[in-house]
């Protein structure tokens, strides 16, 4: 059996206490002077309100939390692209995680170093590069972002740890597993390296639509906990009023024996908080309307600038700049949608095309 804590919230009022009281409170997870890593979601550098990050005030609350049982946290991701100080320096300071990291006196991690680790469990994976920020940890709290994801449909618990693997090597593995299941399946094969004791997701302000990196923000005012990312995740398809196995990690975590037996809820259940007319990408409108959607693929619009992350991420040299424009080849492009993620204009749709 698996247990996960809801309840409502706002970023002003997380009262962290309740939703953790189920499980005997913070210091069940943390003890005197561990080093804590606070797992958040940072993809990119984006501001608190475009919910593409974990909120600082999620952090805070947690990071607070965790000082109070003797702990000592740190914070840490991987963002998409070259995994490198300057990145990590920018994305923390647009995010909100700058300030909050001087005024709670908590250190941002900037160790880039990486180590290549045999994955034993591995279905997919067999062996890895991983960020030594996440090794280091004696606990990790996960703190996702509940969200949508035009690959994988939905970027919840199952995918946080995946910032584990630095920087580019996330692109690369795109090229190498290419199909949704072998990518979902990857991605539990990291799980099984970096194991959070804890995780608490940030829907207070959520993203639906075409995520993770340009969806539109959608107030939800929820906060999950759990010690198990496949129930979390699960409890969230519950809410939103998805078919838990349609999402590709959840239907490989099935296959693996991965899913509870039974989930109980001792606070809030999902019914009792259920969101209606969510919307999730274009690439998953078949979860909803029961038919196989045409292919979609990424298509560059005139908001275009020609910066060059959409070429420098692309695990397939699929996109180029060509003048002030960039480019897709179609015939080389796997629709990993990479690019759409990362594109700090939001100039890349996803759409059907003619030809491919």
């Amino acid at each position: 059996m698996a247990t996960v804590s809801i309840i409502k919230a706002t970023y002003s009022d997380i009262a962290l206490e309740t939703l953790l009281a189920p499980f005997g409170g913070m210091g069940q997870f943390v003890k005197q002077n561990e080093k804590v890593l606070l797992k958040v979601n940072l993809l990119s550098a984006k501001e608190p309100e475009k919910a593409v990050t974990t909120h600082p005030e999620l952090v805070r609350a947690v990071a607070k939390a965790s000082k109070k049982a003797g702990a000592e946290p740190y914070i840490g991701d991987s963002p998409a692209g070259p995994f490198s100080k300057r990145s990590l320096k920018k994305a923390y300071k647009r995010s909100g995680l700058e300030n909050l990291a001087q005024e709670e006196e908590v250190p941002l991690n900037f160790n880039t170093g990486v180590k290549k680790l045999d994955i034993p469990e591995g279905k997919r994976l067999h062996r890895s590069p991983f960020c030594d920020y996440a090794l280091n940890a004696d606990k990790i709290i996960a703190l996702p972002k509940l969200k949508t994801h035009s690959f994988q449909y939905l970027t919840l618990a199952c995918k946080i740890m995946y910032g584990a693997v630095p920087g580019l090597t996330k692109a690369k593995y795109h090229a190498q597993f290419p199909r949704k299941v072998s990518f979902a399946d990857m991605m539990l094969d990291v799980l099984t390296i970096v194991k959070p004791q804890l995780f608490i997701m940030d829907g207070i302000l959520g993203m639906q639509g075409q995520g993770p990196g340009s969806g539109d923000p959608v107030q939800m005012g929820l906060v999950l906990a759990s010690t198990d990312c496949v129930a979390m995740d699960i409890s969230v398809c519950k809410i939103l009023g998805i078919e838990p196995v349609g999402i590709p990690v959840l239907k490989r975590a099935k296959v693996r024996g991965l899913w509870p037996e039974r989930i109980d809820y001792p606070l809030q259940r999902p019914g009792d908080v259920a969101y209606k007319g969510f919307r999730l990408p274009n690439t998953a409108d078949h979860l909803l309307t029961g038919k196989k959607p045409p292919q979609k693929s990424p298509v560059i619009t005139d908001k275009c600038i020609a910066c060059g992350d959409c070429e420098s991420i692309c695990p397939k040299d699929a996109v180029k700049v060509k003048g002030r424009m960039a480019e897709v080849t179609y015939s080389k492009c796997i629709r990993c949608f990479c690019c759409h993620e990362v594109c700090p204009e939001d100039a890349i749709v996803l759409r059907s095309i003619k030809s491919g």
